[in-house]
């Protein structure tokens, strides 16, 4: 075979492989799915309010992605890094897929997105909401969370398991983890959130009997009143992840994981 041949050949070779490697799904090989489960209520642990997936990325830090059940427009990322501390949330709110197909809406539809990062020294987030952009940021004091105002959908269980692994691995003298608030386009400081270790007992949970380490929540305003709701006992599992929250007079009240896979080891160390 002519040289002149062999080389094309050869070039043509090595032009297919680039093509397939570049032509490879973004993102399929940078992320390993973990775990997953669903996010329900005591009151109804057989309906799924939403369900979550646990992402280990390449950089070493973790995703949960999590859609809701009902509407599934709402879906709400929380960030962590490889120790479980919270390093970030997202939110996207898109009602576009609930307009009847050939319906023509009366204005414009757009999706809501917040998007924010946890930094050492200030919490900065991006927001685009009603087509319109901007970009927020708030000195921030170590430790910290973030909620994106009244919404009504977060998922305490994964908010909770922040707070719970930044108490364990900062230690600050007063249990407390400050919590920042975006509402009206403004990020302001809302009441913290304190946690009290009870103990370790054994509990039914995500459908067996394991031993949990249990807190109790105090957010300033009165004894067991979460940020949200009027929750203040947190059941956390060994692999440090909260897996179940609930009222202290009423532990039929409150927010589980149920159906939980796991997909690989990934427990946290203390």
């Amino acid at each position: 075979m002519p040289l002149g041949k062999v080389v094309a050949m050869k070039w043509q070779a090595a032009f297919l492989s680039l093509v397939l490697l570049f032509s490879r799904p973004a993102g399929a090989a940078d992320r390993t799915l973990v775990a997953e489960g669903d996010y329900v209520a005591l009151s109804n642990p057989h309906k799924s309010l939403a369900h979550w997936k646990v992402w280990h990325l390449r950089s070493g830090d973790y995703e949960v992605v999590e859609t809701l059940a009902d509407p599934t427009h709402i879906v709400q990322v929380f960030g962590f890094d490889a120790g479980l501390r919270p390093n970030g949330f997202s939110l996207t709110i898109d009602t576009r897929p609930t307009i009847p197909k050939g319906e023509k809406p009366l204005f414009p539809i757009y999706p809501t997105v917040i998007s924010c990062q946890y930094r050492p020294q200030d919490l900065s987030c991006e927001n685009d909401s009603n087509g319109k952009k901007s970009s927020l940021s708030i000195a921030a004091k170590q430790p910290y969370v973030f909620v994106p105002g009244e919404f009504y959908a977060l998922d305490e269980i994964w908010f909770a398991t922040g707070i719970v692994r930044l108490l364990e691995q900062n230690q600050p003298e007063d249990n407390t983890v400050n919590v920042y608030v975006m509402e009206n386009n403004k990020i302001h400081v809302g009441r913290p959130i304190q946690l009290t270790r009870v103990g370790e007992r054994t509990a039914i949970i995500m459908g067996k009997p394991q031993v949990v380490t249990e807190y109790e929540v105090w957010n300033g305003r009165e004894p067991g009143e979460w940020v949200l709701n009027k929750l203040s006992v947190l059941q956390v599992t060994s692999q440090r992840m909260v897996a179940s929250i609930h009222g202290k007079s009423d532990p039929g009240f409150g927010y589980a994981i149920s159906n939980y896979k796991e997909y690989q080891p990934w427990l946290s160390p203390r």
